[in-house]
């Protein structure tokens, strides 16, 4: 069995995709009906991220998605552009994974790692940002559809053998992809940590607004920054997860526990360092 249209259509979650016919003239929000008609799509809502897209711009982009021996999973479907041979290639997620949940960071990684090593895998173009990607269902493009089941993140990995990355890019400017998403997580919210401190007695508006100022200046770091409303999504996101999370109340419980802690740790210091004392002066006892 393999993949068809309506699985594509009700994995494919937007509910008011940004769609064009031509990029030049720029993009704009509809409805899914009249989406469904343009040839270039928002492949995942803001929030979710339901599919991973490549973005192959040889001529040979069909023949490196089903290449055997294969280097990476089959893909769900590739669109091919006929005039040059360039390509679409995608792989849909059985699960959503969410881009803006700063609680749990480990699955928008390893979506960035695989999302990495299948760009790697298919010669890909590293700087697509995986905004816009060609439907699917338009008539101007070839579509050729793979297998029918979804595939969990796992899958995806283990299927990359050795072209899985073990790590993403230390530095935020060498990220590209979803790893920009998780460059930019990290650097906020290791920020937002300590300085929400300075804004417990301020608006929550202004904590948001100034969470929003430092993503904007981290995002200006990329070779191909994110999207503005999606830097919006994010930063609102770290800046209301840490002014419900860490409050005064939290905050000063968290010291109490940590001053109970490291107390607790330099007694048991102290009275090892007695006992030390007490067994040193019969080394020489033990050597004889």
């Amino acid at each position: 069995m393999t993949f068809t249209p309506d699985l594509w259509d009700a994995a494919w979650l937007p509910r008011a995709p940004l769609a064009t016919d031509d990029l030049s003239v720029g993009v704009r929000r509809e409805n899914r009906p009249t989406a469904r008609t343009r040839r270039y799509v928002e492949a995942s809502p803001r929030a979710l991220l339901s599919m991973l897209v490549v973005d192959v711009d040889h001529e040979d982009a069909l023949l490196k998605s089903f290449w055997r021996p294969a280097t990476h999973p089959d893909p769900s479907w590739v669109s091919i552009n006929p005039e040059n041979g360039h390509g679409h290639v995608g792989w849909v997620l059985e699960t959503p994974v969410c881009r803006t949940d700063s609680a749990r960071l480990e699955p928008m990684k390893l979506a960035a790692r695989v999302e990495a090593g299948l760009t790697h895998a298919l010669d890909g173009d590293a700087g697509y940002a995986g905004l816009l990607t060609k439907n699917p269902l338009h008539e101007h493009w070839e579509t050729f559809w793979g297998p029918e089941k979804p595939y969990t993140l796992g899958q995806l990995a283990n299927d990359l053998g050795d072209l899985f990355p073990r790590s993403l890019p230390r530095k935020t400017a060498e990220n590209s992809g979803l790893g920009r998403n998780v460059a930019l997580f990290n650097r906020v919210r290791q920020w937002a940590y300590p300085a929400i401190s300075r804004y417990w007695a301020e608006p929550a508006a202004l904590w948001e607004e100034t969470t929003l100022a430092y993503a904007l200046n981290v995002n200006a770091e990329f070779a191909a920054p994110l999207e503005h409303n999606e830097v919006t999504h994010l930063a609102r996101s770290v800046a209301r997860w840490t002014r419900r999370n860490i409050t005064p109340e939290q905050t000063a419980r968290n010291r109490a526990e940590w001053a109970s802690s490291e107390n607790q740790r330099r007694r048991s210091q102290r009275a090892s360092a007695k006992r030390t004392a007490k067994i040193s002066p019969n080394w020489k006892e033990v050597l004889l």
